[in-house]
């Protein structure tokens, strides 16, 4: 057992984070003599549908179109009805533009945004200031705090973990 000796709850969990990145520790439970916290390293959480790009396709798509094909001859190369491909380019741009404008939320699935939807309350009007401060807003909830919203589950909070980690953040506990 190794022991870490800190002024404070939130410089332990700086070491802790900086020990599991430089070694191959995977958690360390820090204990303030209340409550344990556990600092994991998370496994990447793997797609639901792992193999049909439909982005890459919606991008093809797109460019198709800026060639100045119709959209029944897109269709036609995709083997798709018209509607399909009007969907399909419609959700790439769409997805094109939450990238560009809010870059940290688009790193979400639909149901995490949903969970924070319901967890967070976001008083900015600027959609760019509102997505700055989410890593943080995230940080500070605790496990239980998400697992009370409806529809978020294990992995769900998995999904945090794994964004959070990528921006050097981690779960309040």
């Amino acid at each position: 057992m190794t022991i870490i000796d800190a002024p404070d709850m939130d410089d332990a969990k700086t070491q802790a984070v900086a020990a599991i990145r430089g070694g191959a520790l995977r958690a360390i439970r820090l204990w303030d003599g209340e409550r344990m916290i556990e600092v994991a390293r998370p496994a990447r959480p793997r797609s639901v549908r792992p193999g049909d790009d439909g982005e890459d396709r919606g991008a093809r798509m797109i460019a198709m179109k800026a060639e100045g094909k119709t959209h029944r001859q897109i269709a036609e190369a995709f083997g798709i009805s018209i509607d399909r491909v009007r969907q399909l380019m419609a959700r790439t741009q769409a997805r094109a533009m939450m990238l560009a404008d809010e870059p940290n939320r688009a790193g979400l699935s639909v149901r995490a945004r949903g969970v924070l939807y319901n967890l967070i309350d976001e008083p900015e009007a600027d959609r760019a200031e509102r997505d700055r401060l989410l890593p943080e807003r995230i940080a500070a909830l605790t496990r239980a705090q998400i697992l009370d919203v409806p529809n978020a589950g294990y992995r769900t909070i998995a999904e945090f973990e794994a964004w959070l980690w990528e921006r050097g953040l981690y779960l309040n506990g």
